[in-house]
C-alpha cells in the first residue's frame, strides 16, 4: 500500500490496515513513508473510528500499533484528548460481546496507560489529561465485589499502580478511598487492590510526605492532581515549597497493620512485590522486624520457589531477627536440594541460595557463631544419579565449605570440633567420587569439564585475583589440597592417557593467570619429578608429548630428565621401525624434534648441550626417516655453531616478521617459505635474524639442501655478507645483493 499525497481515503479496509501495520513494524523506509504529519493525523482519525465499529476485526492489533508507536502518533494535546474520549466511550458502553468486549476494554485501558507513561503526559501536556485517565480508571475500580467485571477491575488497579509508580504520590489524596476498597473487595481482584494501596503507602513513606492516609473527605471524582506532584522539586518529584515533610506515624502504622494481616490473598508473584515494598516501610516506620518473621516465615516450607525466595530475602536483610533459626533455614534448603520430586530448577535455586547465604555469613565476621551451620556442608555430597548441573553446584558448595573449615580452624577450633576431623583434601576426594566416570569418558565430555572445574574451585577457592587479597600463592603451594591435587593429576596421567590434553589445558589456565602462575609451574615440576621416572618406553609415550612440551617451555625445570627420556624414546622408535609402522615413526620423531626446538628457545645452550647434542647426533645417524634426520642435523649444527641468544632470535623469526605459523605439525621453524621476500632481500638486511631452508631438488636418493644465514645485524649501516652452507647452486645471484661485496662461501656437501 503506497501512501497518497493527501489524507487517506475513508474508510480503510481490513487489508489496508494489515498492510499499514506491517509497514510500521518492518521499520526503515516502509515506516518512514507514513510519517508525514497529514498522514499520521489521518491514520489516527480512522483508527479511533475503526475501534468503535461493530464488525472491525483488527481492534487489538490496532491498539498495539498505537501503543508501540505512541511517540510518533501522540504529539499534540488533541491526540490525547481523542484517545481519552475513545476510552471513555468503550468503558461506558454496554458489553455486547461484539462491538465492546471485556478483552477490548482491558486492552484499551492498558494501552492508554502505556501511551500516557511513554509520552510523559503529566510533564509535556496539561494535567487535565492525566486527571481524566485517573477518573476513568477509578470509576472502573469503584465497584468492589461486582463479580462480572472483576478481571477488568484488577486490570484497572494495575494501570493505576503504573501511574503511581511513574509519578509518585499521584494518588496520595485518595489513599483513604483505596483503603476502603481493599477492605470491601472479596474476589480474586483483591490482590490488585492491595498492591495498589501498598504502592501508595510506600511512596508516601519513601518521600516522607505528611498526608492523612485515613482521610476520605477528598472525593474520588472529579480527580485533581496533587499540587506537590505538579510542583516538581526534589529527585522524588515532591516539591519543597508546598509540602510539609514529615510522616504521620500513627496512621501509617495502622495501614501497615492492615497490610500485614492480608498476605494470604497474595499469589507468590504478588507476595514478592508486596514484601519488596513492606520491608523498607517497616524500617522507615521503626517497626520491629520480628513482626515480619511471624507473618511470613511459614512460607519457607512451601513448595513454590518464589515463596521461599521471599523468606530468604527477608532473612538476608534482618539477620539478627532470625538468630537461632539459621539451622532450620539451611536444613530446609538442604532437603529441597535432595528431594527428587522437585523440579530441577527449584533444586538448583536452593543450592544457589545456600552459596549466597553462606557467603554472607562468612564475611559477616562471625564465623565461629555459625559453626554448626558450616558442619551441614558434610551432607552436601553429590549423589551418583544427580543431574550433572546439580553435581557441579554441590561440588562448588563443598569447595566453599573447605574454605569455611580452614577459616574455623583459624578461629581456634580443633579439627574434632569442626567437621569431625574432615579436611579440605578429604572433602575433595569424597566429592569427586560422584563424577569419577570422567576418567573413562572422552576428554571433551561434560563430566570431565565438571571434574576439572572442581579441581580449580578447590585449589584457588580461597584466593581471589584481587591484589589486596592477603592469601598468597606460596600459602596455596604449601596447602594440603594442592599436594593432594598434584598426586591425583600424576596418577591420572599415568593411568588415563586420554586425559593428558585436559590436564595440559588445566595447566595452561594456571600458567595464564598472573597470580596463580607459580601453581602451574610447581605442578609441572611435580610432573617432571614423579611422572618421568614412571613412564614406560613404548608407543603410548607419544600421548605424553603435549605435557612434555610444557615442561620444555619452563626454564625453572632442569631439562636433563626430559632429554634422557626422549633419548630412550628415539632409540625405541629406531629399534621398532619396520614396514608396518608407516608414518608413525615420522610423526613421533617430528614431535620429539619439536620439543627439542622448544628447549632451544627457552633454555640456555649450556644446560642443553650434552644431552641435546647426544640426542640429535643419534637421530642424525640412525633415525629411519630422512626428513627427521635432515631436521635433526640442522638443529645440531645450529646448536654447535650459533650462540644461544642469536639462536633464539633465529627461531623466533616468524614472530618478529609477523609471518603466520605453518599448519604443518613437523615444521620446526613454524614459518612459511619466505620466497616472496627474495626481491626485497636488500631491504631485509637490517632484520636481526633471517633463515630459510628448502630442498633445491626433488628428494629421491641423494639429499640436497641449502642453509642460508644472514649475520645478525649490529646496528651499523655497513652491508653484511651472506654466509651459506650448500651443496647446489645458490638460491639467488650474489651480485644482486651487493656488487661491491666480496662474498665468502663455504661448501659443506652432505652424503
Amino acid at each position: 500500500m503506497n501512501p497518497p499525497d493527501k489524507p487517506l481515503p475513508k474508510p480503510l479496509s481490513s487489508q489496508d490496515w494489515e498492510s499499514l501495520i506491517e509497514d510500521f513494524q518492518q521499520g526503515g523506509p516502509r515506516h518512514h513513508k507514513w510519517t508525514a504529519p497529514h498522514l499520521l493525523q489521518s491514520i489516527l482519525d480512522q483508527a479511533f473510528t475503526s475501534l468503535l465499529k461493530k464488525d472491525f476485526p483488527l481492534k487489538l492489533p490496532l491498539l498495539l500499533l498505537l501503543e508501540e508507536f505512541s511517540e510518533t502518533f501522540f504529539t499534540h494535546e488533541t491526540h490525547l484528548n481523542r484517545l481519552l474520549e475513545s476510552l471513555r466511550s468503550v468503558i461506558q458502553s454496554p458489553l455486547d460481546g461484539v462491538t465492546i468486549s471485556y478483552y477490548l476494554k482491558e486492552q484499551f485501558m492498558v494501552s492508554t496507560t502505556s501511551i500516557f507513561v511513554t509520552v510523559n503526559a503529566l510533564e509535556k501536556f496539561h494535567p487535565r489529561f492525566i486527571e481524566g485517565l485517573v477518573e476513568l480508571l477509578v470509576l472502573v475500580i469503584n465497584r468492589p465485589n461486582h463479580s462480572m467485571d472483576r478481571q477488568s477491575r484488577a486490570i484497572a488497579c494495575e494501570c493505576l499502580r503504573e501511574l503511581e509508580k511513574c509519578w509518585p504520590c499521584l494518588l496520595s489524596n485518595i489513599g483513604g478511598h483505596l483503603w476502603s476498597l481493599c477492605q470491601n473487595e472479596r474476589s480474586h481482584a483483591c490482590q490488585s487492590y492491595l498492591l495498589l494501596f501498598t504502592s501508595v503507602v510506600f511512596n508516601i513513606v519513601n518521600t516522607k510526605l505528611n498526608v492523612s492516609i485515613l482521610n476520605t473527605s477528598v472525593p474520588l471524582v472529579p480527580f485533581n492532581v496533587p499540587q506537590w506532584v505538579l510542583s516538581g522539586g526534589d529527585e522524588n518529584g515532591i516539591g519543597s515549597k508546598e509540602v510539609v515533610v514529615g510522616l504521620n506515624y500513627k496512621e501509617l502504622r495502622r495501614a501497615m497493620a492492615f497490610l500485614l494481616e492480608s498476605p494470604q490473598v497474595l499469589t507468590p508473584s504478588g507476595m514478592m512485590e508486596f514484601l519488596g515494598m513492606v520491608m523498607p516501610m517497616a524500617v522507615a516506620l521503626e517497626l520491629q522486624a520480628s513482626m515480619l518473621k511471624v507473618q511470613f516465615f511459614w512460607m519457607i516450607y512451601s513448595f513454590d520457589p518464589l515463596s521461599c525466595h521471599v523468606v530468604l530475602t527477608m532473612y538476608s536483610r534482618f539477620l539478627d531477627v532470625f538468630d537461632g533459626q539459621e539451622g532450620e533455614i539451611f536444613s530446609r534448603l538442604l532437603l529441597i536440594s535432595k528431594e527428587t520430586h522437585h523440579y530441577l530448577v527449584f533444586r538448583l535455586l536452593a543450592l544457589h541460595w545456600l552459596l549466597g547465604l553462606l557467603s554472607k555469613l562468612m564475611f559477616s565476621g562471625e564465623v565461629g557463631k555459625y559453626k554448626s551451620i558450616f558442619e551441614l556442608g558434610l551432607r552436601f555430597y553429590p549423589a551418583v544419579f544427580d543431574p550433572l548441573s546439580l553435581k557441579a553446584l554441590k561440588l562448588d558448595l563443598l569447595a566453599f565449605y573447605s574454605i569455611c573449615l580452614d577459616r574455623l580452624k583459624l578461629e581456634s577450633f580443633s579439627g574434632e570440633e569442626v567437621g569431625i576431623g574432615k579436611s579440605a583434601a578429604k572433602l575433595f576426594e569424597d566429592g569427586l567420587v560422584s563424577v569419577s566416570a570422567f576418567k573413562w569418558l572422552p576428554p571433551w565430555s561434560t563430566e570431565t569439564a565438571v571434574a576439572f572445574r572442581a579441581f580449580h574451585k578447590f585449589l584457588i577457592g580461597a584466593s581471589s585475583h584481587s591484589d589486596s587479597d592477603p592469601s598468597t600463592t606460596r600459602t596455596l603451594m604449601d596447602s594440603t589440597i594442592f599436594h593432594t591435587l598434584q598426586g591425583m593429576l600424576v596418577d591420572m596421567t599415568l593411568q588415563f592417557q586420554r586425559l593428558v590434553p585436559v590436564i595440559v589445558s588445566y595447566t595452561d589456565r594456571l600458567l595464564g593467570c598472573q597470580k596463580h602462575r607459580w601453581l602451574g609451574e610447581r605442578l609441572l615440576q611435580t610432573v617432571d619429578e614423579l611422572l618421568l621416572p614412571k613412564v614406560k618406553i613404548n608407543y603410548k609415550l607419544s600421548s605424553y608429548l603435549p605435557i612434555f612440551d610444557r615442561i620444555a617451555e619452563n626454564s625453572t625445570i632442569p631439562p636433563r630428565g626430559l632429554l634422557d627420556l626422549l633419548d630412550k624414546f628415539m632409540v625405541f622408535l629406531v629399534e621398532k621401525h619396520g614396514p608396518d609402522t608407516g608414518l608413525k615413526t615420522w610423526s613421533r620423531g617430528s614431535k620429539v624434534l619439536g620439543i627439542c626446538r622448544t628447549m632451544l628457545m627457552h633454555h640456555h645452550s649450556s644446560r642443553l648441550f650434552l644431552g641435546l647434542s647426544r640426542l640429535l647426533a643419534f637421530t642424525c645417524l640412525y633415525f629411519p626417516d630422512l626428513e627427521v634426520r635432515d631436521n635433526a642435523r640442522i638443529y645440531l649444527r645450529m646448536l654447535i655453531c650459533i650462540p644461544g641468544v642469536k639462536l633464539r632470535d633465529i627461531l623466533n623469526l616468524g614472530e618478529q616478521l609477523g609471518i603466520s605459523p605453518s599448519s604443518h605439525s613437523s615444521s620446526f621453524f613454524n614459518v612459511h617459505s619466505p620466497r616472496q621476500h627474495y626481491q626485497n632481500l636488500k631491504k631485509s638486511r637490517n632484520i636481526s635474524a633471517y633463515i630459510h631452508i628448502e630442498r633445491t631438488k626433488p628428494l629421491l636418493v641423494k639429499q640436497t639442501w641449502s642453509l642460508s644465514l644472514l649475520p645478525l645485524g649490529d646496528g651499523s649501516s655497513k652491508a653484511g655478507y651472506l654466509e651459506s652452507i650448500r651443496d647446489s647452486e645458490p638460491l639467488v645471484d650474489i651480485r644482486d645483493l651487493n656488487d661491491n661485496d666480496n662474498d665468502n662461501f663455504a661448501d659443506c656437501p652432505r652424503k
